[in-house]
């Protein structure tokens, strides 16, 4: 069998998606039909990370429900901590999410290069992939000081990863023999009822990655005890993972926003749950917020294109409720890995 040497960059960010995936801690009107128009698709989900900027807004910002804010971060330490990405729904800024993110788009932008140039999203994700790291820099107050971990020795620790991505295959490929993560009726991989589509989709990305490394290494597939799967079964069932967030799953509704005619209208987000500061130009404090916006049935004023809920619960049910955050919140991380995912289908 021909040697499968691993890029360093699939490896570091393989190891910490597993890292998650794989945790001890870890509990296990209509809309678009298949064929998706991938396209469409990853446009959306390329455009939902403006709407999650933080700071003074470029002139070339699309998402024109969001304005400028947190222009002070950093000055109470002298320091200039303005940009970056505010990680989910609400208006804080993590690190760790952020450069997670940061790492998911760049390694995208590597592998489907030509995929992303193609439907003219290269520029785009490149300018998101720029946000975030910017802010990553400004956060190294010392310019010239930069401590990194060593990511592998050589080539003795290459044989550690392929067997790491291997078992990780055979656990999430169904009727593996070894299958560790079930799925839900509807066949959503499903590794816990709190954000789970963090992982569906981070899972397709890994699958799509090692179904197009192995078939540049020219091996065929990944033996699971008595059961083998070829390099087109595995991305088959990776692609599944995505058409069922676009639709293609009991409900019948994208879990992506704007995508299809069916999708979640009560995003548990504040920026896009408050009327934005073009169209209401008063303070909403945080009473109001509560009282008006955040407990209102009505749906959200600004439309978070391309922002994916955390989806449904393990019967593949979802209930479109604001205050429900661990089904209906978006994440800077899970759009991420579906950018990783969908450019995957982009022909």
């Amino acid at each position: 069998m021909p040697l499968l040497l691993l890029p360093p960059s699939f490896i570091w960010a393989t190891s910490i998606l597993l890292c998650g995936l794989l945790s001890p801690t870890l509990g296990v009107g209509g809309a678009a039909h298949p064929p998706f128009n991938y396209s469409d698709a990853l446009d959306k989900a390329v455009l939902f990370f403006e709407g999650q900027r933080s700071g003074k807004l470029p002139i070339a910002q699309r998402v024109m429900w969001r304005g400028d804010s947190a222009l002070s971060d950093g000055a109470h330490e002298n320091v200039n901590l303005v940009g970056g990405y505010y990680d989910a729904g609400d208006n804080v800024k993590f690190v760790w999410p952020m450069a997670f993110t940061v790492t998911l788009l760049s390694w995208t932008a590597v592998e489907y290069e030509n995929e992303m140039g193609s439907v003219m999203q290269l520029q785009h994700l490149r300018g998101s992939v720029r946000w975030g790291a910017d802010f990553i820099l400004q956060a190294h107050v010392s310019p010239t000081t930069l401590y990194t971990q060593e990511f592998y020795k050589g080539k003795r620790e290459l044989s550690k990863y392929k067997s790491d991505i291997e078992s990780f295959i055979c656990a999430v490929m169904p009727n593996s023999g070894s299958s560790q993560i079930p799925t839900t009726p509807g066949g959503l991989l499903f590794i816990r009822d709190s954000t789970n589509l963090q992982y569906a989709s981070t899972s397709s990305m890994v699958l799509f990655m090692y179904s197009k490394l192995l078939n540049q290494a020219h091996i065929d597939g990944v033996h699971c005890r008595s059961k083998y799967f070829s390099s087109s079964q595995i991305k088959i069932f990776a692609k599944s993972q995505v058409d069922y967030i676009l639709g293609e799953n009991p409900l019948k509704m994208s879990y992506m926003v704007g995508f299809g005619s069916k999708y979640p209208l009560k995003l548990h987000h504040r920026a896009s749950s408050i009327p934005s500061i073009k169209a209401h130009l008063s303070k909403v404090g945080c009473s109001h917020g509560y009282s008006e916006y955040f407990n209102s049935n009505n749906p959200n004023p600004n439309i978070h294109v391309g922002a994916i809920v955390g989806g449904p619960n393990s019967n593949d049910q979802f209930s479109d409720m604001r205050p429900d955050h661990t089904h209906s919140e978006p994440t800077t991380y899970m759009n991420a890995a579906f950018v990783g995912s969908v450019a995957a289908l982009v022909a």
